[in-house]
């Protein structure tokens, strides 16, 4: 990360525009929490939404289990999950390379090793919203745990956790959410 951007110099707005958007919404929707707090929520909601669009479709089952992580947020505002939803659906597939370095950064330093397997628990759980691990969402885990240093061996462990916790879901939860309306 620039250090003139990280002590607040430069505007992370002209650099990182996607993170900066959900950051925007998740400030709004927890006027209240530290920054340290809000700028978690944001790279875990981030990550979340990655790991879910790694196969290219995000599913309507992926976009609920979202909804249901963010409400356990007691703090924000049960009307305010679907916009963050929205805003995450609308920049995560455009996020740069330097936004997930940034991310990535940003973990590293705010979790500790376990607190960071904790977080892949939960991208690993995203990923089994359908009751199954797909290529592409595999890699996407891969990537994201080699970015915050652990081990491949607890990253195929905590897959099969999820996967054994996963349940059955019905047929019509695996399809696509319908289309957002486009905005002006």
């Amino acid at each position: 990360m620039d250090p003139l951007e990280w002590l607040g110099l430069r505007s992370r707005k002209e650099s990182h525009p996607n993170v900066t958007a959900v950051q925007e919404v998740v400030r709004e929707l927890l006027p209240d929490d530290e920054p340290v707090v809000v700028r978690y929520i944001v790279i875990v909601a981030v990550l979340l939404t990655q790991v879910a669009y790694a196969d290219g479709v995000f599913l309507e089952c992926e976009l609920d289990r979202l909804r249901q992580l963010f409400e356990h947020i007691d703090r924000m505002p049960k009307q305010g999950i679907d916009r963050l939803c929205k805003v995450l659906n609308e920049r995560v597939p455009h996020l740069t390379e330097r936004e997930m370095d940034t991310c990535y950064h940003e973990l590293k330093s705010l979790c500790d090793g376990t607190e960071r397997l904790q977080v892949m628990r939960l991208l690993a759980n995203q990923a089994t919203a359908d009751g199954k691990i797909v290529a592409p969402e595999h890699g996407t885990l891969a990537t994201i745990a080699a970015k915050l240093a652990i081990p491949l061996d607890a990253l195929e462990a905590i897959e099969h956790t999820a996967l054994q916790s996963s349940s059955s879901l019905p047929r019509d939860s695996a399809s696509p959410p319908p289309p957002s309306e486009p905005t002006a």
